[in-house]
């Protein structure tokens, strides 16, 4: 037989382990009911749009650069700035099809997608370009609880398209990320 104080002691071990069970249960719960919102460091980011103004257009090479946008600036974001990216919903692909620069031209849908996603924020980006010598990567910082455009981005890229474009991507990750810092440090202030 044990001692009444080791008895004692087992009982109060217990006790807490109980204790300390139920106090993480509102916590969890608490967890779980924020996740589905979006934080400020998660957002959404449509694919980009194509829009060749050129006399020639050669659309099969930019509609791949184009589809290259996304992911370059998906890994911009997560990896450099540690902004998490959410997956678009099947709607976004269903609202892109409507036409050529849609969801670019029409913000409170890319915001909706953005409801759909779970997020507070959703990118929409187009690849303009106007001339055989140079780009411009644009991009629209959307809040899509308001169905506004917030920020306004505007990248110009001259020269070697896939060394450059990259660049391109990357100075644009960063003007979102300021972007976005800005916007979290004004929503602190009182």
């Amino acid at each position: 037989m044990g001692q009444p104080g080791q008895l004692c002691y087992r009982a109060t071990g217990l006790h807490i382990l109980r204790e300390s069970r139920l106090s993480l249960v509102p916590g969890l719960v608490l967890l779980l009911v924020l996740t589905p919102q979006a934080s400020a460091s998660s957002i959404a980011v449509l694919e980009f749009e194509l829009n060749d103004l050129t006399l020639n257009p050669n659309l099969v090479a930019e509609t791949e650069r184009t589809a290259t946008l996304r992911p370059l600036l998906v890994e911009q974001l997560t990896n450099h700035h540690d902004i998490s990216v959410i997956e678009n919903p099947a709607s976004a692909r269903i609202e892109a099809e409507k036409g050529r620069g849609y969801l670019f031209d029409r913000p409170a849908v890319a915001a909706k997608i953005g409801r759909e996603a779970g997020v507070d924020w959703i990118v929409s980006g187009r690849l303009h370009k106007a001339s055989f010598l140079f780009v411009y990567l644009k991009a629209q910082l959307i809040n899509t609880q308001t169905d506004r455009v917030t920020a306004d981005f505007v990248v110009e890229i001259k020269g070697p398209q896939q060394k450059l474009t990259r660049k391109g991507v990357e100075t644009l990750a960063r003007q979102i990320h300021a972007a976005l810092e800005s916007i979290g440090a004004e929503q602190k202030s009182p």
